[in-house]
């Protein structure tokens, strides 16, 4: 009995398989819109493949790139915003990163807007956080050299007491 059941649950997943609820066939009546989400689908994958290949860069990599991008006529400059976008770059780069971003957004397809609107609001949440560390650096150097005093008036201080005549 239970090789029966097997065999039936076996067949009717077998069958389901083939239903088409399950199949994503398109639609003969839109051939055009499906090409063209299919070509934006592709587009986004090259770029999220781009996009990988760039994280996974080393410091050697990703500079050769940058100057190889800047001296090519061609202007790609979605790609070299990407490469000044790498999470080791430094406030200069990511600046000039946003800058390509703003300048290339218009032209650019919905669904890559969004990908690269990704990379626009991770770079400037990291310049955000890198003023923020060198406001705190300044008021760490400033705060130090106000201790630095302080002590040097300390000692003054501490230097009159000892040599002031009738103390012991």
């Amino acid at each position: 009995m239970n090789k029966h059941w097997l065999l039936c649950l076996s067949a009717l997943l077998l069958s389901a398989c083939t239903s088409p609820v399950w199949k994503t066939t398109p639609v003969a009546s839109e051939p055009a819109a499906i090409g063209i989400s299919a070509m934006a689908h592709d587009e986004l994958l090259s770029w999220l493949s781009y996009a990988d290949k760039v994280l996974q860069s080393n410091d050697a990599e990703r500079k050769s790139s940058i100057q190889s991008l800047r001296q090519q006529a061609n202007n790609n400059e979605l790609q070299l915003a990407l490469w000044l976008s790498h999470p080791k770059a430094e406030p200069g780069q990511r600046q000039q990163a946003q800058q390509l971003l703003s300048r290339n957004m218009s032209s650019i397809s919905p669904r890559l807007k969004q990908f690269f609107a990704v990379y626009q609001g991770y770079n400037q949440e990291l310049l955000t956080l890198n003023e923020l560390v060198e406001q705190r650096q300044a008021q760490v150097e400033s705060l130090s050299s106000k201790l630095k005093e302080l002590a040097t008036i300390d000692e003054q201080i501490n230097e009159r007491k000892y040599q002031e005549p009738g103390q012991p």
